[in-house]
C-alpha cells in the first residue's frame, strides 16, 4: 500500500478524537473500514501505532513518532492548498495586459481600462518579442495582448483557433531622418530615393532584418543595413549622428534633432490590434474596450497634430 494524504489525515483524526468510533464519524467512514485501514498503516510502518482499551486510544511511542511527521506534512500541505486557494483568488481579479516594452500605445490602453467599468487590478506583461507575447496569450498567461501588424493596407491577421484580433486603430509608416539632412527637405521623397541610405533595423527575434529586405526588394534595391538596434534602444542619436534613416510608426516618440517624413510610394501602415482568447471572461467587455481605445487613439491624434 503507498501512503497517501488521507491516511495521514485518519491517523491524525483517531489521535486527536482518542476514539474509532468518533474518528470514523468525523471521517464519514464505517467504524470497520477505519479499523482496517490503521491495522494496514502499522502493516506498512512496522509496528503498533494506537493502544485500545476501555478508556479509549492512544498513540504508542511509534504512533507519536509518525504522527509528528503526518502533522508537520499535513500543515504545510494545508498552507500550499491556502496559497494556492489565493492565488486563484487573485487572478480572477487580475486583468493580465500584455504588449511589447516598445508598444506606444500603453497609455491610451491604461486611460481606457479606467473608464472601463471593472473590478480588477491591472498587470501589465512586456515580453521582449511579439512572437513570445501571442505565445502568452495562447497558454492563457495573458488575458489581452497588443499587438502591431505592419503590411499592405487591407490586410490584417486572421483569427487563430481560440485566440480572436479586432482592429482599433491603423498609423502610416513614416522614415524617420536626421533634422539636418536633405533627405529630410525633400519636397517629395520615394522609396528610390532612399536606395543608397544606410539603413537601421529592429535586432531581436521578430524577423525585422528579413522583413525590411523584403520590403526594399519589391521597390527594387538592397538595403544597407548599418545598424541592429532595438527599439528601446539609442535609434534616434543613430539616426542623427551617423546620417542613417529608419523606419517608423507615426506616433512613436522621436528626440530632437529627428523628424519623420512620409515617403510617397510607401504604401505601408500599422494595425493596432487587440488579440484576446474567444472564451475568456474578458471576451464580453472587448466591443466597449476597442470603442474606448480608438477614441483614446483619435485624441492622440489630434493632440501630435496640433503640435505640429
Amino acid at each position: 500500500m503507498d501512503l497517501q494524504f488521507r491516511h495521514l489525515r485518519q491517523l491524525c483524526v483517531v489521535s486527536e478524537t482518542g476514539s474509532l468510533n468518533k474518528a470514523a464519524t468525523v471521517l464519514g467512514l464505517p467504524q470497520p473500514a477505519l479499523s482496517r485501514q490503521i491495522r494496514r498503516l502499522e502493516e506498512l510502518f512496522g509496528g503498533t501505532l494506537f493502544e485500545r482499551d476501555q478508556h479509549g486510544t492512544r498513540p504508542t511511542p511509534l504512533g507519536s513518532a509518525v504522527l509528528d511527521h503526518a502533522e508537520s506534512i499535513l500543515r504545510s500541505f494545508d498552507y500550499f492548498g491556502e496559497q494556492v486557494r489565493d492565488y486563484r483568488v487573485l487572478r480572477r481579479r487580475t486583468l493580465r495586459v500584455g504588449g511589447t516594452a516598445c508598444n506606444v500605445f500603453y497609455e491610451p490602453l491604461l486611460s481606457s481600462l479606467r473608464r472601463l467599468p471593472s473590478e480588477e487590478r491591472v498587470q501589465i506583461v512586456t515580453p521582449p518579442s511579439a512572437r513570445e507575447l501571442m505565445d502568452l496569450l495562447r497558454e492563457g498567461e495573458i488575458d489581452i495582448a497588443l499587438r502591431d501588424h505592419q503590411a499592405e493596407k487591407g490586410h490584417l491577421p486572421s483569427d487563430e483557433g481560440p485566440i480572436a484580433h479586432i482592429p482599433w486603430a491603423e498609423s502610416p509608416v513614416l522614415l524617420a531622418v536626421a533634422a539636418d539632412r536633405p533627405t529630410a527637405t525633400a519636397e517629395r521623397l520615394t522609396m528610390a530615393d532612399l536606395a543608397c541610405e544606410d539603413w537601421i533595423s529592429c535586432s531581436g527575434p521578430d524577423g525585422c532584418d528579413e522583413a525590411l529586405r523584403r520590403l526594399c526588394a519589391s521597390y527594387g534595391f538592397t538595403p544597407r543595413i548599418i545598424h541592429d538596434i532595438p527599439l528601446a534602444g539609442p535609434r534616434c542619436q543613430v539616426i542623427r549622428y551617423q546620417d542613417s534613416v529608419a523606419l517608423t510608426q507615426a506616433h512613436r516618440p522621436l528626440q530632437p534633432g529627428v523628424v519623420r517624413r512620409p515617403v510617397a510610394d510607401l504604401n505601408l501602415r500599422v494595425a493596432h490590434l487587440v488579440a484576446y482568447r474567444k472564451e475568456s471572461w474578458i471576451a464580453a467587455r472587448m466591443p466597449k474596450l476597442v470603442a474606448l481605445l480608438s477614441a483614446a487613439h483619435r485624441e492622440l491624434s489630434l493632440a501630435e497634430s496640433s503640435w505640429t
